[in-house]
């Protein structure tokens, strides 16, 4: 029997005592049944069960790193698909006496891995019960758009059991196979032949998938999914829209598709298609933040900077923000429908490989959406993925080239929006969305914003008036007119000791406007 799991809740508070018996209990039932003397996997969420550890090894980064939430099922560490969980009295009270938030209710496997992937997602509440808004109690309850309900049925039919009689729901099934095909990286084939015998194996009327094939398929139509585009091996175009059917690049001409050197043919895929050389996976926007406002629980964390901010002149969330409230007064039709999504992008490249000595970029591009708690803005459930673009090489100023469908969609968010079932409030109304703010460092920056950080007009805020002095004998650019931003009577303006010998008498450039940044 496996060891009660409550005190996975306290991963954020793991100076608790409960947290610490939860570890103890966790440890002794894992090396009890793999029996294993040394070593077991450590599922830490810096390890994530990849490293293997000792007992005190792993102890140690389950109280410093936490135990990975998502982890729910212990399946590398012995635990069986229907073995009963440990809900003693003494256990239940031991942990509640430090987590007065637990549920009642063991949670549904399946729901854990809805929540990772919509944060908090119960969908329709089974009382039918709403979370009121002060502004909204008096307006007329709506039926889901077409596009919820069907979201809604799939995971309905999604949840429910993979043969009569089983425990295990359809969804949690395929979902657990190919986590575990990813952590043991096992090729298409074999997966496909695991389905095959998994499905003679269970009882008749099963709705396993028979292929990897349809396995993926299940997670394309709940929105887990990509979208596929080749791209120029020099960066210079997307083959998508009216390109799509394009064997070369209109830029350089150069090959869409992968060539064998030696026979100078181009390489196939087993179902007879052509390999291509370069490909941008995009994740599709819209329907990811229609479903935030698919849940009761997210829906109304979404108007959280409308309804629950305090506005006491401290900054604490971007609302607060001098830029957020400008926007409000430029643009007052979007900011008078306080479901409108504001986001915020990052992007960095990064070596994907454990080897470093190998020689490859990749660059994810995340959104955040920024209507939420500001304990919640900054959190990885937060994060949208938006889009990998491919490697080996930085996209570096031809990073727009891999940013047309993102601003596609976002001039689609921004101008026409999109129909979205609010399930706090019962009412469907039109999404818009904006693109706010960039978080990046500083070469980055460089790349998105098309202004080279580097050289003589370095200076984003300066621009073209940036005071800038090459040193004779390491012939790097120095920046050291910084004094003229001071007031005129300031005596750092007459310090010549302290700075560059001079005394400085120049003005601060004025600055730019948007029009002005954008020429």
């Amino acid at each position: 029997m496996a060891p009660s799991k409550k005190w996975m809740n306290l991963v954020n508070d793991r100076f608790n005592e409960a947290y610490q018996i939860g570890v103890q209990k966790f440890l002794d039932y894992a090396l009890k049944k793999l029996g294993a003397k040394n070593k077991i996997r450590c599922p830490c969420t810096k390890c994530c069960n990849t490293d293997l550890g000792t007992r005190d090894s792993i102890e140690a980064h389950l109280m410093i790193h936490g135990i990975s939430e998502g982890y729910t099922f212990w399946y590398h560490h012995g635990e069986l698909s229907n073995e009963p969980q440990s809900e003693s009295e003494d256990e239940e009270n031991e942990i509640l006496q430090y987590d007065t938030s637990a549920p009642d209710d063991s949670d549904d496997e399946i729901q854990q891995f809805i929540n990772d992937l919509y944060p908090r997602f119960k969908g329709l509440d089974e009382n039918n019960e709403d979370v009121e808004f002060p502004n909204t109690q008096n307006l007329p309850k709506m039926e889901p758009n077409n596009g919820a309900k069907q979201f809604y049925k799939l995971i309905d039919d999604l949840e429910q059991p993979i043969y009569p009689g089983s425990l295990v729901s359809r969804l949690s099934a395929i979902l657990k196979l190919l986590h575990i095909k990813s952590l043991g990286r096992w090729s298409n084939k074999s997966f496909t032949m695991l389905l095959q015998l998994l499905k003679e194996l269970l009882p008749g009327g099963s709705f396993l998938p028979d292929s990897y094939y349809n396995a993926k398929k299940v997670l394309h139509d709940i929105g887990l999914s990509y979208e596929k585009y080749d791209s120029c091996v020099n960066d210079c175009m997307l083959y998508w829209k009216t390109d799509n059917g394009c064997d070369c690049c209109k830029v350089c001409g150069a090959s869409r598709w992968k060539k064998d050197y030696r026979s100078g043919e181009f390489k196939m895929k087993t179902n007879g298609r052509k390999i291509p050389i370069k490909t941008l996976r995009y994740f599709p926007l819209k329907p990811r933040l229609q479903r935030l406002f698919m849940s009761s629980k997210t829906a109304s964390s979404m108007r959280w900077h409308f309804d629950k901010r305090v506005d006491d002149g401290v900054i604490r969330h971007p609302v607060d923000s001098i830029a957020w409230k400008d926007f409000d007064k430029v643009h007052p039709n979007f900011a008078s429908e306080p479901r409108n999504v504001r986001l915020g992008l990052a992007s960095d490249g990064f070596q994907p490989f454990s080897n470093s000595r190998t020689p490859y970029s990749i660059w994810p591009v995340a959104l955040i959406p920024y209507n939420v708690e500001p304990w919640v803005c900054m959190k990885p459930s937060n994060f949208l993925l938006s889009m990998l673009i491919p490697g080996p090489d930085g996209p570096g100023d031809a990073i727009d080239t891999y940013f047309q469908p993102l601003i596609d969609e976002l001039k689609e968010l921004w101008e026409l929006g999109v129909e979205t079932f609010d399930v706090s409030t019962r009412q469907n109304f039109t999404m818009h969305a904006a693109l706010m703010w960039m978080i990046n460092d500083f070469p980055a920056y460089g790349i998105l914003s098309g202004w080279s950080t580097k050289g003589k007009l370095a200076c984003l805020c300066c621009n073209k008036n940036t005071f800038s002095t090459r040193l004779t004998n390491s012939g790097e650019q120095c920046y050291m007119c910084h004094r003229h931003y001071l007031p005129m009577n300031h005596k750092w303006r007459n310090n010549r000791v302290s700075f560059d010998g001079t005394r400085e008498r120049g003005v601060a450039p004025n600055l730019l406007s948007c029009v002005d940044v954008l020429r």
